[in-house]
């Protein structure tokens, strides 16, 4: 076995004080708690290329959920939101994660599941590592090397009822299936030309087991064929384990956290009066570097590697007040950083803080910083700067320390940038406020994407006695759709190519149902740039017949929606409505859709089916559509089983097997629409506003699809020639919860 391992670590400093001795500095735990501090082992089945991209992503997608008798206690997404130190009841516990991502079929999602029975102890930190293997059955093709003198066009298909997968070729990827509920068989078929005639093999794999590999080998032979051309083609396949090739461990980098005291948050305090204060570096591997840079009133030792430094230079450092000692617990190292009462206390008073810099590595190279600032001073309180933790859309949490002892009430003034309308709200702490105590208040009702300004302050609403210095942070922006503004198109790459829009980062988005009328050479969705609210494009849809000679064909409708186009079928479309998004349902919940609209109908003529009297009759004014729905979940509900799970609203357009999108459908959790019945503008963009009525019962909303079309009934292949609707930046709008 070719066997690496490579770790992104870190365990909170609370972990690695187990063995220190006992001081007043020591934390403790609740009676009957323990500790419980978790990571996760990833087996992967390949040699990773980019490791640094599969890391983050690994651990951007780990779920960790750890059980008890009871049920579930505590679920995390994404290792980050993972606690450095989860405190727990006493007892037995079942730690579950899973990481990756879970597809039916895909030849690049892995999925991967692990689970550990935990006995957490009063009083005791539990170190818990969840190997994750991999759950996917893979599946690969191999084919003899003189395959080409015998067959051609060669493809083969495996697959399962959740989804399928092609190997085109001499495909040498390995495909990796999530089985679904009750089944363990994947069906193969082989498609070939021989003779001049195409044949198939058709097999079943039967009782597929995960972390297994199926190798599906192509045996030809030529020698021993039948009239049919197909009997000399059989396939063999060979069942192996799963090799692990990399193990990667998923933790947080090192954890550097301050004793007592939040690190993000100033120590304030006038000149010998801030004492003592301890800073944890911790990791679950060696520390490599922890340096100590910007020290005040240290002159040449203004930085130090404590790791790496001199007896010499240790010994100076200890003079002047700063000290260590490591501990190594259970493979993991902490230093514990001593900034004493004889250093501390000699800083002077300063109108600006002394910032330490502190930054610890592991031997891995897994990095992180932190600030100890100190702010010795005779002012009353002082502002601490804001933590993007503590930033949401609406909401912030202020922080500020006070300084002096005597201060009777304190708080906040905050204003929008800019402004001198200055709001004061009460700070409020667990205890009196003392010297070198942390203070906060919460903000609600603000703006969303806004800058502020705040300051610490002493005295109450009535009488302000001081105001520290000013801080600023900003309020989050909430999520849009990627190429809201029509500014990205993909290029024409050969005549006849449909025109389609790509989200941001390259990958599908935005798209068309034109792709059928793109192959005749006919654009009927594309940029415009005549006509627009923003930035250098729009999206003009225009609807026409598209045929040859004006009379084999059919009537096409211009539209637009976020979604996919899946394919054709025969001269008719299918097409999946709405993406994952990623909404902010917390806290916000998306109330409209606002854009930028013409709209200009034509009107409907005989022939060519541009009206067939079933939903616009000849003389009538066609109609525009743009609609927007939420769903809770995917659709399932469509007849290719590998269209389902991945899109709001899977439609098809073919008479025969129709399926058109309902607002009703069971997993539309909200919806609005505006029908255009005559023209919008006058051929310049106006602003619409589509509100969302939000349905009873639904879960929250987890997809989103925006629909926009020059003809109501395209569906249906009917509409007037001409009709166009030009379309710009569409805005999701929130409102706070």
């Amino acid at each position: 076995m070719n066997k690496k391992s490579f770790s992104f670590l870190g365990m909170a400093a609370a972990l690695l004080t187990a063995g220190l001795s006992s001081c007043s500095e020591e934390q403790t735990l609740a009676v009957g708690e323990g500790t419980m501090y978790i990571s996760t082992r990833v087996n992967s089945d390949v040699m990773v290329e980019s490791r640094a991209s599969t890391e983050e992503e690994l651990a951007e997608s780990t779920i960790v959920w750890i059980y008890s008798d009871e049920g579930v206690v505590r679920k995390y997404n994404g290792m980050a939101n993972v606690p450095n130190g989860i405190k727990l009841v006493a007892g037995t516990y079942t730690v579950k994660a899973w990481a990756g991502k879970l597809e039916y079929a895909s030849f690049e999602s892995r999925w991967f599941e692990g689970q550990e029975v935990v006995e957490v102890k009063p009083d005791q930190p539990r170190a818990v590592e969840v190997e994750c293997k991999i759950a996917n059955v893979v599946a690969s093709v191999k084919y003899p090397d003189n395959v080409d003198e015998l067959i051609s066009n060669y493809s083969l298909t495996v697959s399962h009822k959740g989804g399928s997968l092609t190997f085109e070729g001499r495909d040498e990827r390995k495909g990796y299936y999530i089985m679904p509920d009750d089944v363990n068989t994947l069906d193969y078929v082989l498609t070939f030309t021989t003779d001049g005639k195409e044949k198939t093999v058709r097999g079943t794999i039967a009782n597929v087991q995960p972390a297994h590999e199926y190798v599906l080998n192509v045996i030809a032979d030529d020698k021993n064929g039948t009239a049919d051309g197909a009997a000399f083609i059989t396939i063999e396949v060979d069942d192996t384990m799963i090799e692990v090739k990399d193990d990667i461990l998923i933790t947080t980098p090192p954890v550097i956290s301050g004793y007592g005291f939040d690190i993000n948050v100033p120590v304030a305090g006038e000149s010998g009066s801030i004492g003592r204060k301890s800073v944890y570096a911790s990791a679950a591997a060696n520390l490599r570097d922890v340096i100590l840079a910007n020290l005040p009133m240290m002159g040449d030792l203004s930085e130090v590697n404590l790791v790496r430094a001199e007896a010499a230079t240790l010994t100076e450092l200890a003079g002047k007040g700063i000290t260590f000692e490591v501990t190594n617990v259970d493979g993991g190292q902490m230093m514990k950083i001593v900034f004493d009462d004889a250093y501390v206390n000699a800083l002077p008073n300063s109108d600006e803080p002394y910032v330490i810099n502190i930054t610890a590595t592991d031997e891995y190279g897994k990095s992180s910083s932190a600030a100890l600032t100190l702010r010795v001073t005779e002012a009353p309180v002082v502002t601490a700067p804001m933590v993007d933790s503590d930033i949401s859309y609406v909401k912030a949490t202020l922080s500020a320390t006070v300084a002096k002892e005597g201060v009777e009430a304190v708080g906040f003034e905050y204003a929008p940038a800019g402004s001198t309308d200055w709001t004061y709200v009460a700070g409020s702490t667990s205890r009196a406020f003392t010297k070198g105590q942390a203070y906060y208040a919460t903000l609600t009702g603000l703006e969303m994407g806004t800058k502020y300004v705040y300051r610490a302050v002493a005295g109450d609403g009535t009488e302000v006695t001081y105001r520290a210095d000013e801080q600023e942070f900003s309020t989050l922006t909430p999520p849009q759709l990627p190429n809201s503004g029509m500014e990205q198109w993909g290029a024409v790459v050969e005549s006849g190519k449909n025109i389609v829009m790509p989200m941001n980062n390259g990958a599908e988005g935005w798209d068309t149902g034109n792709h059928g009328s793109g192959t005749m050479g006919v654009q009927l969705t594309q940029s415009h740039t005549d006509v627009k609210h923003g930035g250098t494009y729009s999206a003009r849809l225009r609807s026409q017949f598209v045929g040859l000679g004006g009379f084999v064909g059919k009537f096409a409708a211009g539209n637009l929606f976020y979604g996919k186009y899946i394919g054709t079928d025969g001269t008719d479309g299918i097409i999946g409505f709405g993406r994952p998004f990623d909404m902010p349902n917390t806290e916000l919940k998306l109330t409209k859709v606002r854009l930028w609209v013409s709209y200009q109908p034509a009107t409907v003529v005989s022939g060519n089916n541009k009206g067939s009297g079933d939903h616009l009759s000849v003389g009538a004014t066609d109609e525009g559509h743009i609609f927007v729905a939420l769903f809770d979940g995917p659709d399932n509900g469509d007849t290719d089983s590998g269209n389902n799970g991945k899109y709001g609203y899977v439609v098809r357009t073919k008479k025969s097997g129709r399926r058109l999108f309902d607002k009703n459908a069971v997993n539309v959790a909200a919806y609005g629409e505006k029908i255009f019945t005559e023209a919008y503008g006058d051929g310049s963009l106006q602003m619409l506003e589509i509100p969302l009525e939000y349905y009873a019962g639904k879960g929250n909303p987890t997809h989103i699809a925006v629909v926009c079309t020059a003809s109501r009934y395209g569906d249906y292949f009917e509409g007037g020639e001409g009709s166009t609707m030009i379309i710009d930046d569409v805005e999701l709008v929130y409102e706070a919860r």
